[in-house]
């Protein structure tokens, strides 16, 4: 008979680079499990129950890349009880249950309940659980053993958790910025081997200029606008460029100041390059008063030194 197999890795962020779990030589240890059982189908001694004889095919592989198996919200695992609850695959081969999840109660459920209700196997080759083949060698479903070897997982990935928690406290306590991008005013630099936030030069000015405007009674609007006047960029823009004031932005102001003049004597509704304003129209962002305030109020307070 011949089986529909799904095969399913996962690796989860904090064990990117360990070669022996990696998605690549999980697939490829169920496919060399695959080609060893179909090799054997045909010879009798290798079925002491006398079994009947099964083929299995590859129907499809699901993997998950940097996702925790705590979680089942994987898409990869999700495609996959998809194509079990359709009928689609009639066995499920892993590399071990920790592949499955490390939750224990909903790890259990899916190898106990779940699949079994659903006419799919779960084969976890490194635990030798559940090979139809052999399966008076292997631990049954519900067993003190296994249920202990999924314990054991979920205690394994809340203690990685724990231990990725306390590794970036220690460097925050070390002042390290941990951070993807830096904060508006600042830049990364790396110093003795560690990421470090320094001023950035160039928004200097610029952040002086907003403190002073607030310390003026200014509202966080009307600092919006005199900034937006002046053709600064916004932190977005500013990342993307790297340029703190728009391109042009005075020759802009002179061209589109002209184009007014233009239409107020020929009196033409719209322009033949329908481009009124461009240094304001085309503008694709504009600093408002919630970005400005969240700015003043970091710097002010120093929020982002250790963030």
């Amino acid at each position: 008979m011949e089986i529909m197999t799904g095969i399913y890795a996962r690796l989860s962020v904090e064990h990117g680079n360990e070669k022996d779990q990696s998605i690549e030589q999980q697939i490829h240890l169920a496919e060399q499990w695959i080609r060893q059982r179909n090799t054997s189908s045909g010879r009798k001694e290798d079925h002491p129950m006398g079994c009947e004889e099964n083929t299995y095919r590859i129907y499809d592989i699901y993997a998950d890349m940097g996702y925790s198996g705590t979680k089942f919200e994987r898409p990869g695992f999700q495609r996959m009880l998809a194509d079990a609850q359709n009928g689609r695959i009639q066995c499920i081969l892993c590399k071990d249950a920790s592949r499955v999840g490390r939750d224990y109660l909903k790890t259990g459920e899916f190898l106990e309940k779940i699949f079994p209700m659903l006419g799919v196997r779960v084969i976890c080759i490194s635990d030798q659980y559940g090979d139809v083949q052999n399966e008076w060698k292997y631990e049954m479903p519900g067993s003190l053993a296994g249920n202990l070897r999924n314990l054991m997982n979920e205690w394994y990935a809340r203690d990685i958790g724990r231990r990725v928690r306390l590794v970036k406290q220690h460097q925050k306590a070390q002042g390290e910025y941990l951070g993807s991008v830096p904060p508006y005013g600042w830049r990364i630099d790396r110093r003795d081997g560690k990421r470090k936030l320094v001023p950035d030069d160039q928004l200097e000015d610029i952040l002086s200029l907003m403190v002073s405007l607030r310390q003026k009674e200014m509202s966080y609007g009307q600092i919006a606008d005199i900034i937006n006047q002046k053709g600064i960029q916004t932190p977005q823009e500013y990342r993307k460029s790297g340029m703190v004031y728009r391109k042009d932005f005075s020759e802009q102001q002179d061209e589109n100041s002209r184009r007014r003049e233009e239409k107020s004597v020929s009196e033409k509704a719209v322009p033949e390059n329908g481009e009124w304003l461009q240094g304001e129209a085309q503008s694709t962002s504009k600093w408002d008063a919630s970005g400005v305030r969240r700015i003043i109020l970091s710097h002010t307070r120093g929020d982002y030194h250790t963030a």
